[in-house]
């Protein structure tokens, strides 16, 4: 194999590009087990088994209202952070959208969210137990590992050239 040849930069920059693409493409289908849950409205504590990530969804919409979300466990009251894309669930002939994730909930927490204007709310909320982070995990190892292989061959390929160079000086 003869790293001395410019083209091996393309294939380094194909591996790259080819390997994040994979990594976000598997990463984007952690989203699929949300899709497919069941929707619980809130209210009751929520037995999370600790793993598990805790999705919050609302049957109403309201980014002009700001919407908050809190975990609550015992005296502990956690933000859920917001949803950083636009998931739709239907489960039981209602259609969900999810408006927060909260990452490894603890057991026995509750879920409250109140618009931050704190005018009356009609919008009814619930919540879905999901593993979102492994998949995503992997999708990121599988994107960082191939850039990491691209920029390796690349760096070998630098090399290559430079001694061959340096070689016939």
């Amino acid at each position: 194999m003869d790293l001395t040849r410019r083209r091996w930069y393309l294939v380094a920059a194909f591996v790259a590009a080819l390997a994040w693409v994979a990594g976000t493409a598997f990463a984007a289908s952690a989203w699929d087990p949300l899709r497919e849950a069941e929707v619980v409205p809130v209210g009751q504590p929520i037995q999370t088994g600790g793993t598990d990530d805790l999705a919050v969804l609302t049957d109403l919409p309201q980014p002009e209202r700001a919407v908050e979300c809190f975990a609550r466990n015992g005296k502990k009251r956690t933000p859920v952070p917001a949803a950083t894309v636009d998931i739709v669930v239907d489960s039981d002939g209602s259609r969900w959208h999810l408006i927060g994730v909260l990452p490894d909930a603890p057991d026995e927490t509750r879920i409250v969210c109140r618009p931050a204007d704190k005018q009356t709310d009609t919008a009814r909320y619930g919540t879905a137990l999901v593993d979102l982070s492994s998949r995503a995990g992997t999708g990121r190892a599988i994107a960082w590992t191939g850039l990491v292989a691209g920029l390796g061959l690349a760096g070998a390929t630098l090399t290559a050239r430079t001694r061959r160079m340096l070689a016939h000086d």
